[in-house]
């Protein structure tokens, strides 16, 4: 072994030890309020994980160091996010038969004998998750089952029983990203910009985010689709929506790929298999309380917003008072404008393209929303791998910052924080968009290399 190769070990053995403790010491040791040593913790993590791409590893070793760092949080109780607690409410309800997009947790917690867990789940979701009847779709709901099931009445068994379903997809998106990138022809240890990105672990394996089961299903019916198995490709995109429903934004993009025709007929099967899941849960108060749940992210829900907040301060100058209402109404006419000029608009009759115009289109509406959780991130994440873009690799160490609102029992957000966070990220866009397209990516693979 050359004196090189020996000094590169020694750096990628350092900082993926350090690596380690830093995820031990965030997974197991700090809480949400902990803002300083949350930020500073992460900060760290994410400089270590840039010091060992910039090695441009293997793709062998980024798998082997991203299943440790995701194994080293397995018994783990996830402390930022409070989300997991209205994950296994719902999955306890559906063992009990009870439907949950018919009923908010304020109205079934009076029963006193609904189900073990209940007072704790209840409690620990919090006030917002309480009144409003859940938003999550069918394959999240079936994961929650199988979790919920399998942890019987042990919450922490719970936890343990969906962290590893989360892993197990992540394998699978590893598995999906190398096929993917050897169709497009691109760096194999590119995959490590999404695999081994702290904030992709932290918020998946850690805060057991469904974010990583939307997106394996996603690229997968983009490797079928592009294999020509429509059929297979269809039914991956239909457990994608029923993931998350973020994936419909992007379906529409592939209309001049595939031509008018055959989009027809993709986009009926898409919708068929997509209906077939939602059967179980069909009832006749359904689709007025799910339609509800929707609303709530265009009407009233507020979090690390970017053009929303600015628009949000015009409307207190010149109205006096919050115009989040009037601007739900007419967000998702922005969003379908932004649809439709991102399919029929833009150049679409690539792969390379499609995804490429997919990321711009998700970062759109992720720019206009009135919510922005770090974990939404993930998704750009994945899809910028695949272009030339970088800013969604910025945006996954910025977000972070967003925590910093979670500094006491209040969620209180800081106007200064707010804009080092977004400065930076559109410091990033204007650059790659005004001449700087790949030339992130190409800076790190200019560093010395453990490829061969």
């Amino acid at each position: 072994m050359r004196l090189e190769n020996k000094y590169l070990y020694a750096v990628l053995v350092l900082t993926s030890g350090l690596s380690l403790l830093l995820y031990v010491f965030i997974g197991y040791y700090v809480e949400r309020t902990e803002t300083n040593t949350l930020l500073i913790s992460y900060g760290s993590l994410f400089i270590l994980f840039t010091i060992i791409m910039c090695l441009r590893i293997t793709p062998l070793i980024i798998l082997t160091l991203g299943v440790i760092f995701r194994l080293v949080l397995i018994i783990s109780f996830p402390e930022l996010s409070q989300d997991f607690y209205r994950f296994f409410w719902d999955g306890n309800l559906q063992l009990m038969n009870i439907n949950p997009y018919l009923y908010s947790p304020n109205d079934l917690i009076i029963k006193n004998d609904l189900f073990y867990l209940a007072n704790d789940l209840f409690f620990g979701m919090g006030e917002l998750s309480n009144s409003n009847f859940s938003n999550y779709p069918p394959i999240s709901q079936w994961s929650y089952i199988i979790a919920s099931y399998f942890g019987e009445n042990n919450l922490d068994y719970s936890v343990l029983v969906l962290r590893i379903i989360i892993i197990l997809f992540e394998l699978g998106t590893f598995y999906v990203f190398y096929k993917l990138l050897n169709f497009l022809k691109l760096p194999l240890n590119r995959i490590g910009w999404y695999f081994l990105n702290p904030l992709v672990i932290i918020e998946l394996t850690g805060n057991l985010h469904g974010e990583g089961i939307m997106i394996f299903f996603f690229l997968l019916g983009v490797l079928f689709l592009f294999q020509n198995r429509t059929v297979k490709s269809s039914i991956m995109m239909a457990f994608s929506i029923s993931s998350k429903l973020v994936t419909l934004i992007l379906i529409p993009l592939f209309l001049k790929k595939l031509g008018l025709k055959k989009s027809l007929y993709y986009f009926f099967l898409i919708t068929a298999f997509f209906s077939l899941l939602w059967i179980p849960y069909m009832d006749e108060n359904f689709y007025m309380n799910y339609l509800q749940t929707i609303q709530l992210w265009f009407n009233r829900f507020e979090f690390n917003a970017s053009i929303y907040y600015i628009i949000r301060e015009i409307g207190f100058y010149f109205k006096g008072y919050n115009i989040i209402n009037t601007f739900g109404k007419i967000a998702p006419f922005i969003l379908m404008s932004g649809i439709l000029f991102f399919t029929f608009l833009q150049k679409n009759n690539s792969l390379n393209q499609v995804l490429k115009n997919q990321l711009l289109l998700l970062s759109f509406y992720f720019f206009i929303a009135t919510t922005v959780h770090p974990w939404y991130i993930v998704s750009l994440v994945a899809l910028c791998i695949f272009t030339p873009y970088f800013y969604p690799i910025v945006w996954s160490a910025t977000i972070f910052l967003s925590y910093a609102s979670y500094s006491s029992s209040e969620v209180n957000e800081y106007p200064l924080i707010l804009i080092l966070e977004y400065l930076i990220v559109f410091s990033v866009i204007i650059f790659e968009t005004f001449g700087g397209e790949n030339k992130m990516f190409k800076a790190f693979a200019k560093n010395s290399t453990l490829s061969k």
